[in-house]
């Protein structure tokens, strides 16, 4: 089921963060798209009963592929940070799940780490 739901979300995720671009801007990448992927991979995986923490490293994989074949200089390193970053917010996300048992509150939690995350990255290059 995270399969499928990781597959799904990321393809949701790349059509409203590339309209999102457009009408918004580069600041998208710091507002809204980590509470678009982060609600899109762990309210349908809590709700479906997936794994919440699969769910967020299949979406950060499927993000790297994308990143790799985006090309570019840094694609390989785009291609780490997607992995590393969703693995990082899944597994933050399924702490803060396991230990509230509240997924508002775990949600919560991922969005803060991908918008500080997003934003050193946006810094950085």
């Amino acid at each position: 089921m995270a399969y499928v739901i990781a597959g799904l979300m990321a393809g949701l995720s790349f059509l409203l963060n590339k309209a999102l671009l457009k009408l918004v801007g580069i600041k998208t990448v710091i507002t809204y798209s980590p509470a678009i992927e982060e609600s899109a991979k762990t309210l349908p995986a809590f709700y479906l009963g997936a794994d919440v923490l699969a769910t967020h490293v299949l979406f950060g994989l499927i993000e790297a592929v994308y990143d790799l074949m985006a090309g570019g200089t840094n694609r390989y390193r785009a291609a780490g940070c997607s992995i590393a970053g969703h693995a990082l917010f899944g597994l933050l996300t399924a702490m803060l799940l396991f230990l509230s048992g509240n997924v508002w509150l775990a949600l919560l939690g991922g969005i803060a780490a991908h918008l500080i995350w997003n934003a050193q990255m946006v810094r950085r290059v």
